[in-house]
């Protein structure tokens, strides 16, 4: 009864203060009736007015924490299984609750209350999670990969001294450790293949593995030539009313004429010199008669030739890289060029000894050698004319071959046996075939050669000199000459102190590298690696 009160004093108050208009006439109530009619507009009107008078409420947000829980390496425990394959795992405390991030790596079966089976279904890494009892949560790891342990046993009982670690990155395999020999590497990755088609080989061979290749080459040429023939030209008045020319082999092509401004009714002198008959290189010996007005032109000739080639190139190089060797030089070969009048480019070709080889060294015994040694020499025999250069050919041996030896062990990869001849006979019919006098209308040429060639191949395991193994450098013995020895006595090396050539150094027996030879001369330098020359007494 007392709200009421309030609610109507508040409404009149209301109305008192706001009378109601209904267009432009104004309503008064009664005192009774202002106050019933009052209490009603403001139960109408409370609400409306709170509206527009009261600020709108705000609305406070409600805060939502939230925790990232991750499992640390440390405490997370790692179960590998192969693919299609399972693991149990046993656990101290009764499962409630399992669940696996990915079930497409990896599934998981419960077998009891303490006791989880994990298969591995593909290759990959997921995480499995495990409630027990009393709501204590345990992270694992779970790794699917190779079944490696079929892989090791294959290994160790087909390579027993192989010291290899296999291990698993997901679907493919990484081989680490050392290897006796690369036969032994190239079979465990191709049984690692089997297993899988990526295979990571980390594998090193144990050892030294610097081949030093001593390579021969050595050709022997002779050569032989007999030659007989005869050109010449008689007539005058002690052979009248003819002449005759011999031309055969074209030793000496003669052309029988008169001189210029010569007389035709008088003898035809004999004419030697600028107006003569020009005598060719091929002619050896010609003789004349004057009075006869005869000249022979002869071509007698035997020669023996010898051509002795030895070459011997060595080289090292690690198992399974190409070494290339070059001692020679280049040859300027002219090239004319198409579309341009008398446009010629220079292009040059190497010659000399050239060894090319690439070691793999297969087991301590047995090293398989790629080599093509060659010799080339420039032929001035066989030169062409071009464009106003000599250009000569080349003269060329070389083998290109793959064998197997043990270091130390020598093969001759390459022989050649030659002999060539070659015979020509010319003579004039009839007058050729005269006793003695036919030989002065025949001309022969009897040619022969013969051609030895071996090329010999020594490979041997070597391994780097110390600093105080290299006892010789070429030029180390060489003493410059003074004023006196220089220009008095014309010497270009000097003989230095007394007892200079005596102290030089002498071929070490520590299989160093050093000179051959006696007092100091160097004849030949051999580099002798820790196993020794092969064949030689020489190393340890």
């Amino acid at each position: 009864m007392t709200s009421q009160p309030k609610i109507a004093a508040g409404a009149g108050r209301l109305l008192a203060a706001a009378p109601l208009e209904t267009g432009a006439t104004t309503l008064v109530f009664g005192k009774a009736v202002s106050v019933a009619l009052g209490a009603v507009l403001a139960c109408l009107c409370a609400p409306l007015a709170a509206r527009a008078q009261a600020p709108p409420p705000t609305v406070q947000p409600i805060p939502v924490a939230i925790t990232v829980q991750l499992p640390q390496a440390r405490s997370t425990q790692l179960i590998t299984v192969p693919v299609n394959q399972g693991a149990l795992v046993d656990l101290s405390i009764p499962v409630r609750e399992v669940r696996v991030a990915n079930p497409e790596i990896a599934d998981v079966t419960a077998l009891g209350p303490q006791q989880l089976l994990v298969s591995g279904k593909s290759y990959g890494t997921t995480q499995l999670l495990v409630v027990v009892d009393g709501g204590t949560q345990q992270v694992f790891t779970v790794a699917v990969d190779l079944d490696l342990d079929r892989l090791r046993s294959s290994i160790r009982l087909l390579v027993p001294r192989a010291k290899v670690e296999v291990s698993g990155l997901l679907d493919a395999i990484v081989l680490s450790g050392t290897v006796p020999d690369i036969e032994s590497a190239e079979r465990i990755k191709e049984i690692a293949g089997i297993y899988s088609k990526d295979v990571i080989n980390h594998l090193r061979v144990a050892g030294v593995y610097q081949v030093l290749l001593r390579c021969t080459v050595a050709e022997v040429n002779r050569a032989a030539t007999r030659e007989l023939g005869f050109n010449g030209w008689m007539g005058g008045d002690n052979f009248k009313d003819m002449f005759a020319v011999n031309n055969i082999a074209g030793i000496n092509p003669s052309n029988i004429g008169a001189p210029e401004a010569a007389s035709m009714t008088r003898a035809i002198p004999f004419v030697v010199g600028q107006d003569g008959i020009p005598i060719t290189a091929s002619t050896t010996l010609s003789l004349g008669f004057p009075r006869v007005e005869m000249q022979l032109f002869l071509q007698a000739l035997r020669e023996n030739g010898l051509l002795r080639v030895l070459a011997e190139p060595n080289l090292v190089a690690i198992s399974g890289q190409e070494a290339n060797f070059l001692a020679g030089g280049e040859l300027p070969i002219p090239v004319p060029q198409s579309g341009q009048s008398g446009a010629i480019t220079i292009e040059y070709r190497e010659y000399g000894v050239r060894l090319k080889f690439t070691p793999t060294v297969l087991s301590e015994n047995v090293i398989r050698l790629k080599v093509a040694p060659e010799v080339s020499e420039p032929d001035y025999s066989t030169a062409i004319q071009l464009g106003g250069f000599t250009v000569p050919g080349l003269i060329k041996r070389d083998v290109q071959t793959v064998v197997e030896l043990g270091p130390g062990q020598t093969f001759a990869i390459g022989g050649l046996l030659s002999e060539k001849t070659r015979a020509t006979s010319s003579k004039v019919p009839a007058l050729g075939d005269l006793p003695v006098l036919g030989s002065l209308f025949s001309s022969v040429s009897y040619q022969s050669s013969e051609s030895e060639l071996v090329v010999l191949v020594t490979p041997e395991l070597v391994a780097p000199l110390n600093p105080d193994q290299i006892k010789y450098l070429p030029g180390t013995d060489h003493i410059a000459p003074n004023d006196w020895e220089l220009f008095g006595l014309g010497k270009i090396e000097g003989e230095g102190r007394p007892g200079a050539q005596a102290n030089a150094p002498a071929a070490p027996e520590d299989g160093s590298f050093a000179p051959s030879g006696t007092k100091g001369k160097t004849s030949a330098l051999r580099l002798r690696g820790p196993v020794g020359l092969a064949g030689g007494e020489e190393g340890s």
